[in-house]
């Protein structure tokens, strides 16, 4: 089936919340997530507010008119809950270069029926496209397939969140 890409804001990735909501459980339900349908109000609310972040947005693969895959960001700003907890776990000199002004590579999700067929690059890829700043961070869990995914693109790790184990990733973006 041919899978096409779709650059969404705000409104239009909103629209789209039950088919994402869906595809991201299949995409989480294996370890070290383990997520189930207790997890999805969390997730609901924590997408209805990335939605409603200043310069959101997102890159979705659809097949069949359904989402089979999905990344957003958007610039990360002081005083929000994951800048602040990424920000304690580094040191001063790693946050001011990494953190500010940054984009936030904040979502990034594939249907495990079309893992393997490239199209997590193409949304890696092109999400990262859209972004305005010279450098990008996140966080994933160390066991995760995608810590390996990040690895092999050229994200290198700054630190990892305190208590967690998660790693800080960050890459730097080519401009012009």
């Amino acid at each position: 089936m041919t899978v096409e890409f779709l650059l969404l804001g705000p409104e239009e990735a909103a629209r789209l919340e039950e088919p994402l909501m869906a595809m991201w459980l299949r995409a989480f339900a294996g370890p070290p997530y383990a997520v189930t349908e207790r997890d999805l109000p969390r997730v609901r609310a924590l997408f209805r507010r990335h939605c409603r972040t200043p310069g959101f947005r997102m890159v979705a693969a659809m097949a069949g008119g359904k989402p089979v895959g999905f990344a957003y960001g958007f610039p990360r700003s002081p005083g929000e809950p994951w800048t602040e907890e990424v920000a304690a776990s580094l040191s001063p000199a790693v946050r001011e270069r990494w953190l500010a002004g940054a984009f936030g590579f904040v979502e990034f999700a594939v249907d495990p029926a079309y893992q393997g067929l490239g199209v997590g690059s193409a949304l890696h890829d092109r999400l990262l496209a859209t972004a305005r700043e010279d450098r990008a961070v996140l966080t994933v869990h160390a066991r995760a397939p995608a810590a390996d995914f990040y690895a092999k693109r050229g994200w290198q790790r700054l630190g990892w969140l305190k208590g967690v184990p998660y790693r800080i990733l960050g890459k730097e973006l080519k401009k012009g």
